[in-house]
């Protein structure tokens, strides 16, 4: 049971070339497994951003606060 506010996380298992369908047009599908590493292959359309994780981060924490507006 999920808490307000708070997502509950879908966990599932893959093979190699197994993939999983998120809604009707993205794709995830992995491509390789490494020891511990795991290639994905992701189709989605151009509109749809898919980003890692650690640059997401990496990103916000470099990116300088815009300015107060001024009233």
């Amino acid at each position: 049971m999920a808490t307000k506010g708070v997502q509950a996380m879908l966990v599932l298992s893959r093979k190699l070339n197994e993939e999983i369908r998120i809604a009707e047009n993205i794709v995830v599908r992995v491509i390789g497994i490494k020891g511990n590493q795991v290639r994905l292959g992701i189709v989605a359309p151009a509109e749809v951003p898919i980003l890692r994780q650690e640059l997401l981060t990496k990103a916000s924490s470099t990116t300088p606060n815009p300015a107060p507006a001024e009233c």
